[in-house]
């Protein structure tokens, strides 16, 4: 295939590509600030609107909150709890509505989450339920971020922008490549006599090729011509400052941009299940993966468990130092507790040094609710399974997890960045597009 095939992909990938990067990279830029904004837009929902004073007497364990807030709505079911009760913020628990023995409905509870004092366990307030909305209109500071996300991975379309957008990350990530290829310099072809002005062996002496050793004639050869596409010369046209603009950015950048691209398309299916499995097909050619969770559902619900939340805590934690002895990991710190009635397992998750950059990704065992059995021990974020490690980083690198307000500006700076490129690009073929139209008349 010749060059100007490649050429001709990377337009019309680019055209039908550049719409949905814009909205993805402007959206994206904002998303990076997604928990600053929203406790901005929603103070009452940050950790600061829950601050207490700090007080002489202990706290109460999180067993302890979680009994307290039952007794204060006995319609209500308590399944996760946090594992770490702050001494200086409120204690949140979230509540989901007990089913009626008589009538098998919920109760209407009207609110999903308690905030409890973690020294005297008396009630804080209440958040109540947010009402069910159809569709982002009108927007409030209450949705205005949920419109954006949704904005980000599927244009706000439901199912039809999720597909768009799947098909644009997928395109993304194999026109990384040809965009890459495009930037390197064409094949010379062959000169019986070229001249070429080496100023790094003798200044201002023109020497044949033939005359240098080989590999010397390689390096500068193929480096002095691809070095022009690392750089943008602002003191020419408005066109080739674009062109520059276009080209040398997408090299500097190249190795975050498919880190993206391709990490769009983990993001999408893993929101979407529906769509096809590419990244997984082409992931585990590559790496290998951990197997499913080998927890079937039970044929009915379990609401209530045979072992209580704490003598469950007692059992997770012996479970995972067994694990970790056997396993060669170390646990930090403790996370949750999550009963899930659906397999009648516990969840017990832990904070380890197989964490990547330090973010908690909850290592977790599984085990059965009536007999304490231990069902499972969740694959490790990392260095058990590569394509499990390389997805954490992916997902973290996209999504803006690790490594503070640095990165996080980092990758509203790359978000602003794709949206450039992709503006940049339709001028490009916009500039290229009226010049042919026109070489026609003027020829004529």
């Amino acid at each position: 295939m010749t060059r100007h095939f490649w050429v001709l992909v990377h337009r019309y990938c680019g055209l039908y590509m550049a719409f949905i990067l814009i909205v993805a990279g402007l959206t994206g830029s904002i998303l990076a600030f997604y928990h600053e904004l929203d406790g901005w837009l929603n103070p009452e929902r940050s950790p600061e609107h829950n601050r207490i004073i700090v007080q002489a007497s202990p706290l109460l364990d999180p067993f302890e909150l979680r009994e307290r807030a039952l007794k204060r709505i006995p319609e209500a079911r308590i399944d996760l709890v946090n594992l770490t009760v702050k001494p200086e913020e409120a204690y949140s628990l979230m509540l989901q509505p007990r089913l009626g023995v008589a009538t098998g409905k919920s109760f209407p509870l009207g609110f999903d989450n308690i905030a409890l004092n973690p020294y005297t366990g008396e009630e804080i307030e209440r958040n109540p339920t947010s009402p069910e909305q159809d569709g982002y209109f009108p927007l409030t500071r209450k949705n205005i971020l949920q419109f954006v996300y949704a904005l980000h991975y599927q244009l706000a379309l439901g199912d039809v922008g999720m597909w768009l957008f799947w098909l644009a990350a997928v395109i993304w990530s194999l026109d990384c490549f040809v965009g890459f290829y495009l930037t390197l310099p064409p094949r010379r072809k062959q000169n019986t006599s070229p001249v070429i002005n080496n100023h790094n062996l003798h200044v201002g002496v023109k020497l044949k090729p033939t005359e240098l050793p080989a590999q010397v004639q390689k390096r500068i050869g193929f480096w002095h011509r691809w070095k022009p596409s690392w750089l943008i010369k602002w003191s020419a046209s408005f066109f080739r400052v674009n062109f520059d603009l276009h080209r040398a950015f997408g090299l500097w950048f190249w190795l975050m941009l498919f880190i993206f691209a391709w990490s769009s398309v983990m993001l999408e299916i893993h929101v979407f299940n529906n769509l096809p499995p590419v990244y997984d097909s082409v992931m585990k050619v590559f790496f290998d993966h951990p197997p499913e969770m080998p927890i079937p559902n039970l044929p009915k619900p379990l609401p209530d468990p045979v072992i209580d939340f704490r003598s469950a805590y007692a059992i997770g934690q012996r479970l995972m130092a067994e694990q970790a002895k056997l396993q060669g990991f170390t646990v930090k710190d403790e996370s949750l507790m999550y009963y899930d009635a659906g397999n009648g397992t516990y969840l017990y998750g832990a904070c380890t040094d197989r964490d990547i950059a330090g973010v908690c990704s909850s290592t977790a065992v599984y085990f059965d609710a009536g007999s304490g059995k231990l069902l499972w021990l969740a694959p490790l974020p990392s260095g058990e399974y590569s394509g499990l490690t390389i997805n954490t980083w992916l997902a973290f690198l996209h999504m803006a997890t690790i490594w503070g307000l640095p990165y996080k500006l980092f990758v509203c700076f790359m978000g602003l960045m794709i949206t450039m490129l992709s503006v940049t690009g339709v001028y490009i073929w916009l500039r290229k597009h009226r010049v042919a139209r026109l070489k026609p008349k003027v020829l004529v």
